[in-house]
């Protein structure tokens, strides 16, 4: 493993760490592969970490990773690997071994897991709290991730990816066939492309239906080096209406409003009051029925949120990541969203996603 890389994670333990110890905690059990991979550098489908307070680990998997778990840990000096049929419970007959605190575990431990273990107590947030703020290497990650799915998007659009008469369903593997040729490691999520009345749903996915002309949106993403993209672009297949136009017009307003006051020290539920007040004027404001947005990260949907149900305390800070999605969905008819995924920077906001958010005609 390159040492910097190794540096890094070995930093996010200690970080990590220093806050087990705070809970006044021997070590907790890390059982969300997410948070496992952010600690560990190891992406399997089946592991957890037993994280000490001392910032020393033991990491587990199943013979299937044997090899790779060795392989992208880099196998640090204070971190253990462990090959077990099942881990959770090798992992915690190991802490039983070495002492006789109880173990701490993270709320999304299955319930099942929780009380083989006795049920134990809870750490919340310990590892999604460092992950909140972005080193350098998640930086250039996100970067990768999201210039990769913006520029097969402008091919795609500009190679006529849309157009009336072919199915939803068709345009959507076009896409996705792009995305994984130009280097995708995986979607991020299931695709959205919806047209006509299907746009009146947020999350309609993709069916068989035929592209009508009006609006379509398409909301995709993809992971890259284990770091995920997200963005929303809305086309308008065929000359807009009047209405086509104005409902467009009050999004992009709405989401260029959110982009605007991205900066440290700005209130989430500012961002979100941001986006939500010109749609609101416009007198939309019952069909914006979702929050305006969320981090990405190693999950495509991560804290912070922008919402008005967030604390007033939440605040953006430098290395953050945050979308900003604002939408109208009339029900039954059509609607779309806007959504570019930014990097708060010391003075404002770097965009993750540069490609046109105006009306584009297809």
């Amino acid at each position: 493993m390159d040492p910097t890389r190794a540096q890094q994670l070995h930093e996010r333990r200690k970080a990590v760490a220093n806050t087990i110890a705070e809970a006044h905690a021997h070590a907790l059990l890390i059982t969300d592969l997410r948070n496992v991979e952010y600690l560990t550098g190891f992406r399997g489908s089946s592991g957890a970490f037993l994280l000490r307070a001392d910032g020393t680990g033991i990491v587990a998997t199943d013979g299937r990773y044997a090899t790779q778990i060795a392989l992208q840990t880099g196998e640090p000096d204070d971190v253990e690997i462990v090959v077990e049929s099942n881990i959770v419970r090798a992992l915690n007959a190991r802490f039983q071994e070495e002492t006789e605190q109880t173990l701490r575990v993270e709320p999304s431990m299955s319930l099942g897991q929780a009380r083989a273990l006795g049920d134990p107590e809870i750490i919340s947030n310990a590892v999604e709290q460092a992950r909140l703020i972005k080193d350098d290497a998640e930086i250039q990650a996100l970067r990768a991730a999201g210039q990769l799915a913006d520029s097969v998007w402008q091919q795609f659009i500009a190679e006529g990816g849309i157009r009336e008469g072919m199915t939803e369903i068709e345009a959507a593997a076009d896409l996705e066939n792009r995305l994984r040729k130009a280097g995708a490691d995986s979607l991020s999520f299931d695709t959205i492309l919806a047209s006509g009345i299907n746009g009146s749903k947020p999350h309609a996915g993709v069916s068989k239906d035929v592209i009508v002309p009006g609006l379509v949106t398409v909301d995709f993403g993809v992971y890259l080096n284990g770091y995920a993209s997200d963005q929303t672009r809305t086309v308008c297949v065929g000359e807009p209406t009047d209405r086509d136009f104005e409902l467009y017009d009050t999004v992009y307003r709405s989401q260029k409003a959110g982009e605007a006051i991205l900066r440290p020290g700005t209130g989430l539920r500012e961002v979100d009051s941001a986006s939500r007040q010109v749609i609101e004027s416009a007198g939309y404001g019952e069909y914006f029925v979702h929050s305006t947005g969320h981090g990405v990260g190693l999950d495509v949907h991560e804290a912070p949120r922008a919402a008005q149900t967030v604390d007033e305390a939440d605040k953006l800070q430098e290395g953050m990541t945050l979308t900003v999605e604002p939408g109208i969905y009339l029900p039954g008819d059509t609607g779309l969203r806007i959504e570019n995924t930014y990097i708060i920077t010391a003075d404002g906001a770097e965009s993750l996603n540069v490609s046109a958010t105006e009306l584009i005609v297809v």
